[in-house]
């Protein structure tokens, strides 16, 4: 893991942060205060803005605490060779990915979130962690996938003082 203090959210966690009826709301919440309070940059893709909007309005989104990151040439002539590492996998065997295209947007945003440096990377989109391990196993990506499905407090080892007892 790096030294920088970049966070990087996927469309999943903006949508439990926001959603106070999801189950894994506090969970997202947790997180969300945590790199806060700790003074990271949490960034979010342009990509997943537009994922975000088909259900939602971007003026819904917490963009005062959100910096968005576009998703620019760069991002994309490495998401094709990261695609290109996970459609060779696919094709040995080592990946399956059930019905999700591999190309699709949980590549561009791992690849992103590399491009900037993230030292964390925010969902609840367990599925996407196959392509993680095989892009970190080639050294394609070096941060630390953080799947919110594990509360904050447990992922760093913390005593939740406001938790009730």
């Amino acid at each position: 893991m790096n030294d920088n203090k970049i966070v990087f959210c996927d469309t999943g966690f903006i949508i439990r942060l926001l959603d106070k009826t999801n189950e894994l709301h506090n969970n997202a919440v947790g997180y969300f205060r945590y790199f806060l309070d700790n003074d990271y940059i949490i960034r979010m893709s342009t990509i997943a803005v537009a994922e975000f909007c088909v259900k939602d309005n971007i003026n819904n989104l917490p963009l005062r605490n959100i910096m968005l990151s576009p998703f620019n040439a760069y991002h994309a002539s490495q998401s094709g060779e990261s695609a290109k590492i996970l459609f060779d996998a696919k094709a040995k065997g080592v990946l399956e990915v059930d019905a999700r295209i591999i190309i699709q947007n949980d590549v561009k945003l791992l690849v992103q979130a590399q491009c900037e440096q993230a030292a964390y990377y925010l969902t609840s989109d367990t599925a996407s962690k196959r392509m993680y391990d095989i892009l970190r196993s080639s050294n394609k990506i070096t941060f630390d996938f953080t799947d919110i499905h594990t509360p904050y407090t447990q992922k760093f080892g913390i005593i939740d003082f406001d938790e009730k007892i």
